[in-house]
């Protein structure tokens, strides 16, 4: 698959839509929704023939720039703490 259209493309894409639903919803728990995106993660990172770094690494990077640019406040919560879960599972490779 190439690069331009790897799964973390489509994780990315999920990102932004969490985002987005989270922004809208301020009945959402940050912990609970942040958990379900980084349980589709750890499916992705679950296989053994995978490069599990860039997979992370290319998802967290468009996240942290969202949140930089984020307007919202509660979409810019969401990336930031998505974003440190990614840095946080990184670690543990």
């Amino acid at each position: 698959m190439s690069a331009e259209f790897g799964p973390y493309v489509q994780m990315c894409t999920l990102a932004q839509q969490m985002a987005v639903q989270y922004q809208k919803d301020a009945n959402l728990a940050l912990a609970p929704f942040l958990k379900h995106f980084m349980d589709e993660v750890e499916v992705n990172v679950a296989s053994d023939m995978f490069d599990h770094l860039g997979f992370m690494e290319k998802i967290r990077d468009p996240v942290e720039l969202g949140a930089e640019k984020a307007s919202d406040a509660r979409r810019k919560q969401f990336l930031e703490a998505l974003a440190a879960a990614l840095n946080e599972r990184i670690h543990r490779l």
